[in-house]
């Protein structure tokens, strides 16, 4: 897992090592060439012959980093330096990522390996904690001397995030007395440290109202998230800062990890990683290299390293061996599919995958150390001209989800720029369905459910349409049993939910629907229950109609429908389901009534363990 500049006898996907570089399994691993150093920050320019005269933001910008000349600032700055050097000599060998290739190309010279999963990282030296902490102290010192240096506090806001220490980096950064943007920035990054994410996206917001416009434009810009094509790239920069922005925002909700917090951790990530970049290019990194282009871009799309180690390449290998940088695992790519970002009201599930290949970028929430997609069902029920979408879930034992509680929402937005549809119940069981009532308006639905002793989550995205008004039939929601009471209801239901369309062959299962259909004891009305085999070959069909097996069409009942004396339309039965081969089964249901009938199906899966 090292790289450098390319060689041309050389496979595109191999890199050979003619310097001693510096690389990142990052989980990730990108190896680096020595780059030429470009300033972490891009500073407003006067327009050359313009006639309007610079903004107190642009005024501002121009003494960025401010930097006072104190001893106790020349010490800091000496100090940082020879901190860095130290820790880059006294790293320890890392003995994973043995099976790497090379994932994404970053410029000329740069490779990304994703060794999510792989052997953790050394754990670090006491005396380089011991060493930073002696750093920390000599930045406070620095800082009590000139409050007002940009460059001291954003190196101490940096030192005390390494050193685990959140609150104190927070501290530091509400006393800033520096720039009024940087100050704001350094607030924001401290605070999303800290899983506060409504704070984060204020003090975020607070920088970008205080910062020159050019400088907005290139913080919140994410062109390298959407595609490698340099045409692409091209036309995203070359769009009104202003246009951009709102598409971006966009983005940014749909790849937002969790709709139920507060604010939106990757937006407020976005910007994180823009002000730790800042910071990281004032001064030296534990890489054998100056900050760059490449490494800016590495750090924007999968974050910036937590943990370090060296490797060398092997028994024989004369080169010096390379610094790897760590970032945060696990990590996910949140994107939605090009098809959901385009038309989200229309996606499904499997437009929002969280472990795409070679993905543009990643992200590991603070708040879950790990994402599971769980078995979930999503059913909808009529309310005049409205629907109630019950969203159902299963925490099933693969997702690692811990012991309760676990904090459930139930998530709708129309991406109308209106308010959204949030449900949210705390210490939710382990299986169970919320309910939210919408218009006529389709919706994308993200049905969450987070566990914070075990900090992991699972989450599960995709469009709902309303249930159209002439309909005479609901949606058909599974339950862990049937609802013996004369008068079932959703509200009941949604509390038995069995979240999820996997049942095992062989057991009982409950159904919950709807009847819209007008009937009574004196004209009553019928219900067909069936399931069919999806898939099933010519003799399998040919055998189900003789009645020789009941493998195809496992499932028919015939149910006469008095209606209920209070003229409610809800209804429930336990369903016993016959071992038969595993497989899929369209299970449909059909009311009706002397004038009318509709109908309504649901795919379920079911499991043979015997």
């Amino acid at each position: 897992m090292r790289t450098s500049q390319l060689i041309q006898s050389v496979p595109a996907t191999r890199h050979v090592l003619v310097h001693r570089v510096a690389h990142t399994p990052r989980y990730a691993a990108i190896v680096f060439a020595v780059l030429a150093a470009l300033p972490a920050i891009a500073h407003a320019q006067n327009p050359v012959g313009g006639a309007t005269a610079p903004s107190a933001a642009d005024r501002d910008s121009m003494s960025f980093p401010r930097r006072s000349n104190t001893v106790e600032a020349q010490q800091a700055r000496q100090a940082q330096d020879a901190f860095e050097q130290t820790h880059r000599q006294g790293l320890r060998f890392y003995n994973g990522g043995a099976d790497a290739t090379c994932e994404e190309a970053i410029g000329k010279t740069l490779c990304y390996w994703n060794n999510n999963g792989d052997v953790p990282p050394p754990a670090e030296r006491s005396d380089a904690r011991v060493e930073r902490t002696q750093l920390v102290t000599i930045l406070e010192r620095a800082v009590q001397a000139s409050p007002n240096d940009d460059w001291l506090i954003g190196m101490l806001v940096r030192y005390d995030i390494e050193a685990d220490r959140p609150d104190s980096a927070l501290k530091a950064a509400r006393a800033c007395r520096g720039t009024a943007w940087w100050c704001a920035a350094l607030q924001g990054l401290a605070l999303h440290t800290l899983n506060e994410h409504a704070g984060a996206k204020t003090a975020f917001d607070r920088m970008l109202s205080a910062m020159p416009e050019s400088m907005r434009c290139e913080w919140t810009q994410i062109g390298w998230w959407l595609s490698a094509d340099s045409t692409v790239q091209r036309n995203y920069r070359a769009r009104p800062c202003d246009e951009r922005i709102k598409s971006d925002m966009k983005l940014f909700r749909l790849a937002q990890p969790l709709w139920g917090l507060p604010g939106n951790d990757l937006y407020s990530e976005v910007l994180a990683r823009r002000t730790i970049s800042a910071v990281h290019g004032m001064g030296r990194i534990p890489y054998d290299m100056v900050f760059g282009p490449d490494v800016l871009e590495s750090q924007m799309r999968y974050g910036w390293p937590v943990n370090w180690s060296v490797q060398n390449g092997g028994v024989g290998d004369p080169r010096p061996p390379s610094v790897i940088g760590h970032e945060p695992t696990p990590s996910y790519d949140f994107l939605p599919s090009a098809t959901a970002l385009a038309n989200p009201l229309t996606s499904t599930a499997a437009d929002w995958p969280l472990a795409r290949k070679k993905a543009r970028m990643r992200y590991a929430p603070r708040y879950a150390a790990g994402f599971g997609v769980p078995p979930y069902q999503f059913a909808r029920f009529r309310r005049g001209d409205s629907t109630v979408i019950a969203g159902a879930y299963r925490l099933v034992r693969e997702l690692e989800m811990g012991r309760a509680p676990y904090n459930a929402a139930f998530v709708l937005d129309a991406l109308d720029d209106k308010p959204a549809i949030v449900v949210k119940r705390d210490n939710a069981p382990a299986n169970a369905a919320l309910l939210a009532r919408i218009g006529m308006t389709p919706m994308v639905a993200s049905l969450e459910v987070l566990a914070p002793n075990s900090k992991r989550a699972a989450r599960i995205r995709e469009s709902v349409q309303p249930l159209a008004v002439g309909r005479k039939v609901s949606d058909i929601l599974l339950l862990t049993r049937g609802d013996p009471s004369a008068r079932p209801n959703l509200e009941s239901a949604a509390a038995m939910a069995f979240g999820g369309p996997e049942i095992d062959a062989g057991t009982t299962v409950g159904l919950y629907w709807e009847n819209y259909l007008t009937v009574t004891p004196a004209s009553p009305g019928t219900t067909l229950i069936r399931a069919t085999r999806v898939g099933a070959s010519f003799m399998q069909r040919l055998g189900s109609t003789l009645r020789l097996s009941k493998a195809v069409q496992p499932v028919s009942q015939r149910i006469q429908d008095p209606g209920r004396p209070d003229g409610e339309p809800g209804r429930s039965i336990a369903l016993s389901w016959p071992s038969v081969p595993e497989g899929e089964y369209l299970l449909t249901l059909i009311v009706q009534n002397a004038t009318g009938r509709d109908s309504t199906s649901t795919l379920v899966k079911v499991r043979n363990r015997n």
